[in-house]
């Protein structure tokens, strides 16, 4: 069988957050599309956000799931990050979002936070994805590892687990 390809690169992974698309990759897709609605949220006058919300947590479960077959299953004596790569993306699609708007707005400071912010997420981004890929840390996935619970069904497509 042929290995799933790794997760994206941090530099894959902002071009996408800061909204260049082109890539077939559903992880970078996805991202792309977080980036478009955090941009959108950004934009509304304060007031019901939930369907840009609901669309934002499918988003990050749906990378969650990639993120899941395209890696290897870490040992249960890895330590656990505290939230997941989806989590990550999104959190990096926000800042990305505040960043062009307080470059639209011209807020000096406001950018230079945005902007530091950014790139403290995709460093972190950078090293979750190194330690997820060499089975050193795990991932918050939702399940209990129980028959049925959605991991064991994962594992069959996961790399390193036939």
């Amino acid at each position: 069988m042929d290995r799933e390809p790794g997760l994206p690169a941090r530099a894959d992974m902002m071009r996408a957050v800061c909204g260049v698309t082109g890539s077939a990759d559903p992880v970078l897709a996805a991202a792309h599309e977080l980036a478009a609605l955090h941009e959108r949220r950004e934009q509304l006058v304060p007031g019901d956000t939930s369907d840009i919300d609901w669309e934002r947590a499918r988003l990050v479960c749906e990378i969650d799931r990639w993120v899941l077959l395209r890696s290897p299953k870490p040992p249960t004596t890895a330590p656990m990050h505290t939230e997941s790569i989806g989590a990550v993306v999104d959190r990096m699609a926000h800042f990305a979002a505040l960043t062009y708007r307080a470059l639209a707005c011209g807020a000096e400071a406001e950018l230079r936070a945005a902007q530091q912010r950014l790139h403290e997420l995709a460093c972190g981004y950078d090293d979750l994805v190194a330690e997820v890929a060499n089975g050193t840390r795990r991932l918050p996935d939702g399940s209990d590892d129980a028959p049925g619970s959605g991991r064991d069904q994962a594992d069959q497509h996961r790399p390193g687990t036939e």
